[in-house]
């Protein structure tokens, strides 16, 4: 490459990329989503519905469970 080309190419920080990669941060980011989309369902709900959607959270770890009146899964 040319001296001008590498000036006007970006550094790519794959160090920072990599970090971003690390279980705790992918699992914190898959929590979060879980919440949110457990959110937007349960508002789609109709009104009086027999069935909820939740998370139990059980400090590191969490579920997403289906609750109703005969039912109970996750």
């Amino acid at each position: 490459m040319t001296e001008k080309m590498e000036k006007d190419t970006p550094k790519f920080d794959w160090v920072t990329e990599r970090s971003s990669c690390a279980l705790p941060k992918v699992f914190k980011a898959l929590r979060l989503q879980v919440y949110e989309d457990l959110k937007t369902r349960n508002a789609l709900r109709p009104n009086n519905s027999p069935y909820k959607f939740s998370v139990a959270d059980n400090g590191s770890n969490f579920t997403a469970v289906l609750e109703a009146t005969d039912v109970h899964r996750s």
